[in-house]
């Protein structure tokens, strides 16, 4: 039955909050959840040794982009979800090959500065 306001004071209705469902909680953290399944995934790529994450990488987005119009609507953000965890491990695993490459590549520079210095420390003594 419902309730009447007899009274002459103002009286507020406030909505239930909607209660979540967990497709709305996947849609609303679809990101956080691809780039840290991706940095996870990156993570065990490069302990088992497997290198070729980016051809991977690019294979579950051509996937994706073929099958997103041919499955439900309910089926495309987890789809999406796994081509973008997939994409960002694609790119973590050469990234970290990259800056192994670059610290190298800084480390011989300094041991050739180094170098130079030790020369020059020599001819002085």
């Amino acid at each position: 039955m419902a309730e009447w306001n007899l009274s002459s004071d103002q009286v507020t209705l406030e909505q239930k909050p909607r209660r979540r469902s967990p497709v709305r909680w996947v849609r609303d953290n679809s990101i956080r959840i691809a780039v840290v399944v991706g940095f996870v995934e990156a993570a065990f790529a490069w302990h088992v040794g497997f290198r070729l994450m980016w051809l991977v990488g690019v294979l579950a987005v051509l996937s994706y982009l073929y099958l997103r119009r041919r499955v439900p609507p309910a089926a495309r953000r987890p789809l999406w979800v796994v081509a973008m965890s997939q994409a960002v491990a694609g790119i973590v695993v050469p990234a970290i090959f990259g800056l192994f490459f670059f610290a190298a590549i800084v480390g011989a520079l300094l041991l050739v500065i180094m170098v130079l210095v030790l020369l020059g420390d020599l001819r002085r003594t």
